[in-house]
């Protein structure tokens, strides 16, 4: 019996969901001082972490769904397993890793920084909504070569750096499990309000 090939994007789907899940579970209780409490000046909050996710997944978003609909209208269809490409598949190593312990992380670009200090319910809703959009775009991929549909990054002076859907739906995820992640290391932190 030959086994089935796996569905990368039935994968990423299924891993949403878990995220959503695990962010809600670890926010359903913070008060806006936990939320908003950062561990060193130079360190974000959970609401940053969040509100950060809102932002570049939201304008990543921005730049896939105009290739989803040309692919759709051009018929450029295919079935999974996708390959990132060398550089995709470089990029979605590089969020994937966790950052070691006592080192810096990468800098986030200009417009993918979130403002401090905003209310949870308004960061979470931002965030919900974005999730909700990231799931429509994978459901609308199926069918797609995501391989061979390419979109350019949404970072602010990172335009020329493209991959194909693919390698950015995995990035995507990846960058939601390191920050979600990153938010519950903030739970943690020794000075953490009512720890």
């Amino acid at each position: 019996m030959v086994s089935p090939q796996p569905n990368q994007i039935t994968d990423w789907e299924e891993a949403l969901h878990q995220i959503r899940n695990h962010s809600d579970d670890l926010t359903r209780d913070l008060t806006a001082a936990q939320f908003n409490w950062r561990p060193a000046p130079d360190r974000w909050s959970v609401g940053e972490c969040f509100d950060h996710l809102a932002i570049a997944t939201g304008l990543m978003l921005s730049k896939i769904r105009p290739v989803i609909d040309r692919g759709q209208v051009e018929g450029v269809m295919g079935s999974p397993p996708f390959r990132y490409g060398m550089m995709g598949g470089w990029f979605v190593r590089m969020i994937e890793t966790p950052p070691r312990p006592g080192k810096r992380s990468m800098p986030s670009p200009k417009n993918f920084v979130p403002p401090s200090g905003m209310p949870k319910a308004e960061v979470m809703a931002r965030y919900h909504s974005v999730l909700a959009d990231l799931r429509l775009a994978l459901e609308r991929s199926h069918g797609l070569a995501l391989d061979k549909l390419r979109a350019a990054s949404a970072a602010q002076g990172g335009s020329w750096l493209r991959f194909n859907l693919a390698a950015w739906f995995a990035a995507a995820i990846a960058h939601l499990r390191r920050h979600l992640a990153q938010a519950r290391r903030v739970t943690e932190t020794a000075g953490f309000p009512g720890s």
